[in-house]
């Protein structure tokens, strides 16, 4: 495969601050940045630990939208389930139902992907700084022809840790990250600020996610302002940043321009927070209309 997630595959239960209650829905980073890919290339795949009744929960998702199931390990009996709780601000906690062990189990380890870096075009990585964790990835890529985006986790995200996430970032190719987890790892408020500190990074593209607001496609030499979406029904917002990373990860591999990349990301966003979860099939037809809006059709 010439595109691979590395991340999560749970069900989540979706608790929004208004009441509304939505249970089991497909979910985890990777499932959405899974689709984000999907949308734009056939050659993608996920590569993460699940539990043995993932094919029955999710199997006919997978076989609907032509996805391989080759990337799955089977880790334990059950596949992560995730309580997601939203709060007024926006912010939101994710409770994993049965307990923080179980889910650490289940996680993609660095062995889990060594054979891929030796072979894909682009690899998309959620995590949080685990110096262990990133030093193996470090040495996967050292000699890989493979492009590595790294969304981070927002748990990683506080001023004190900002030398070691700048470490790590500096030696791959994008770092996806939204405003607010920016505004907590820089203690910069001002956009402009932000933007200019990224660019000191010297990575090849910074995605910076501002939601509503779009990004910013951030290089050392530019800051593009990609604008979201218009006329889009949010119905749930989860996994709008999975899915949008895992678009420009790909354009960025295929070449595209950082603003192209910025407008493929808001147009997989846009599929992905349109439905309670994963869309039940990514068709050509929507595929046809992503291009169309892109230019690329």
């Amino acid at each position: 495969m010439r595109y691979i997630i590395a991340s999560t595959a749970v069900t989540d239960e979706i608790r929004f601050a208004d009441g509304r209650n939505v249970e089991k829905v497909a979910g985890g980073a990777g499932i959405y940045a899974l689709c984000g890919v999907k949308l734009w290339c056939d050659d993608v795949m996920l590569a993460t630990g699940v539990g043995a009744d993932f094919d029955s929960i999710y199997g006919d998702w997978y076989r609907k939208n032509n996805l391989s199931m080759e990337g799955l390990i089977i880790k334990d009996e059950k596949t992560p389930h995730t309580v997601i709780q939203y709060f007024e601000d926006g912010e939101r906690e994710e409770i994993p139902l049965y307990g923080p062990d179980h889910y650490k189990k289940i996680e993609t380890v660095p062995e889990d992907l060594e054979g891929y870096f030796k072979s894909a075009k682009g690899i998309y990585i959620f995590k949080n700084s685990d110096e262990k964790y990133w030093k193996q990835i470090l040495k996967y890529k050292k000699n890989s022809p493979a492009k590595v985006m790294w969304e981070i986790g927002s748990d990683a995200t506080f001023e004190e840790n900002y030398s070691l996430v700048k470490g790590i970032a500096g030696q791959l190719d994008i770092f996806s990250i939204n405003i607010g987890e920016s505004v907590k790892l820089l203690g910069k408020k001002e956009l402009t600020d932000i933007i200019k500190e990224y660019q000191t990074w010297g990575l090849p593209l910074v995605f910076l996610r501002r939601g509503a607001e779009g990004s910013v496609m951030i290089t050392p030499e530019e800051a593009v302002y990609v604008p979201s979406q218009t006329g889009v029904h949010v119905a749930d917002p989860t996994g709008g940043g999975n899915s949008s990373s895992g678009a420009v990860l790909y354009g960025f591999c295929e070449g595209f321009s950082p603003e192209i990349c910025g407008i493929m990301g808001s147009i997989s966003a846009a599929m992905c927070i349109s439905q309670y979860g994963v869309p039940e099939e990514i068709t050509e037809e929507m595929r046809e209309n992503a291009r169309e809006k892109t230019g690329l059709a």
